[in-house]
């Protein structure tokens, strides 16, 4: 009787360890993520010696490995246009990062604010703001009126502002291939965005260079050991494979391709 028990209990181990391994193949075969992501997310505004600065970070995840890039930039607030809430002009400093052989230089990057007084916590907080500058005040005189609650408020929505805006440059448009060929740089290729009309956050926001003119964005294409996306595209321009009118994701998404294949 034993025996027979034992039996038993050897088949429904047996059973037991066959249904625990029979998703293995499939799990160890299954694609690894892969994404690329150049135009930075920014994870933080802060004050650093009197002068904003917005901090993040440019990432590619390969088949699962992530590279990421640090990004800073200064961020200067000026009042456009007074009033009971002025309006607000937000200047980022151009991008400028490597990922990867993906070398990436923007022009300066403006958002024009324009914030209605009870219209949100955010906007009154940006119409004070707008206020104490109007009188004379620098941004980091500015800043120390408000309350620690209020502060981190105020740098968490401008935080986002930048994000929802930056996010609109991944549909910048190819408007210029131009071939180097020298240097281990194949090709710069020069995309375009705007001027943009965009309501984020409950406010009104005109995107552009902050010179009334289309954000520009010029891609170059470095090969070399190390340059993964680099050698990438430099393979996709030799192919006659980007054309003008491309947009900056849909280049991406080309590159990601390859790296599927």
């Amino acid at each position: 009787m034993t025996k027979i028990i034992n039996k038993f209990v050897s088949v429904s181990t047996a059973i037991a360890l066959l249904a625990m391994t029979s998703g293995l193949p499939e799990a160890l075969s299954a694609p690894r993520p892969t994404s690329i992501q150049v135009i930075p997310t920014v994870t933080s505004v802060a004050l650093v010696n009197g002068q904003l600065v917005a901090t993040g970070t440019a990432t590619a995840t390969i088949h699962g490995q992530t590279t990421t890039v640090p990004f800073s930039a200064p961020i200067d607030i000026t009042v456009a246009q007074p009033g009971a809430c002025p309006v607000l002009d937000l200047r980022l400093g151009p991008i400028n990062l490597n990922l990867l052989g993906l070398v990436v230089q923007t022009s300066p990057i403006c958002l024009t604010i324009t914030a209605t007084p009870g219209g949100g916590l955010l906007g009154d907080l940006l119409c004070s703001l707008g206020n104490l500058l109007n009188q004379g005040l620098t941004i980091s005189e500015a800043l120390a009126t408000f309350s620690p609650s209020d502060l981190q408020t105020l740098l968490t929505g401008i935080t986002d502002l930048l994000n929802g805006a930056l996010s609109n440059l991944n549909q910048a448009v190819l408007t210029l291939i131009t071939q180097v060929g020298r240097h281990h740089t194949c090709a710069i290729l020069h995309l375009e965005l705007g001027p943009l009309n965009l309501t984020l956050l409950g406010l009104n926001v005109v995107l552009d260079n902050c010179a009334n003119g289309a954000i520009t964005l010029d891609i170059t294409a470095v090969t070399g050991r190390g340059n993964l996306l680099g050698n990438l595209l430099c393979e996709l321009l030799g192919g006659g494979l980007i054309n003008i009118g491309s947009t900056l994701q849909g280049i991406l998404n080309q590159i990601i391709a390859l790296l599927s294949q």
